[in-house]
């Protein structure tokens, strides 16, 4: 497949999908938002890639709900940028080897954070958050 050029195609809504050569798809470019300020996120945000490109900041999830899913990235250098992602006081943020527990955040922190750590969650309706796939160092609050 090599000599494919890059192809974009458009949905109903606008929005883009591109699929590069050898058919490697890239995620959507509408589906991303950059945040530089603490953030709350809303259902709309649900199925996007939020990148955090500010230090010390905290995206606040909120209450579960089934099927919500959100990815959030460190848009940071290597070492200059932590992030806190933070459930509702009556959710938890649980799986990848974190004991369960409501409110405490999921900390991505600076001293051991690198460009491209990130963390997908998926609501459950119920508990909380289930991490569904994470790359890098995280922790939970203690």
């Amino acid at each position: 497949m090599s000599g494919e050029a890059t192809k974009v195609y458009k949905d109903s809504n606008g929005d883009r999908l591109v699929i590069g050569a050898g058919g490697v798809l890239y995620r959507p470019t509408a589906a991303m938002a950059t945040k530089s300020a603490d953030y709350t996120l809303t259902k709309a945000d649900s199925g996007k890639v939020i990148y955090v490109d500010t230090d010390g900041k905290v995206l606040t999830l909120p209450s579960t709900a089934p099927g919500l899913t959100f990815t959030i990235e460190n848009a940071g250098a290597d070492g200059a940028v932590g992030f806190s992602l933070s459930p509702a006081a009556a959710d938890q943020i649980q799986g990848a080897g974190l004991t369960a527990a409501d409110n405490k955040d999921l900390i991505n922190t600076k001293a051991t954070a690198k460009k491209g750590d990130r963390v997908t969650v998926i609501g459950d309706g119920v508990d909380g958050w289930y991490i569904h796939e994470q790359i890098g160092t995280f922790a939970r609050e203690a």
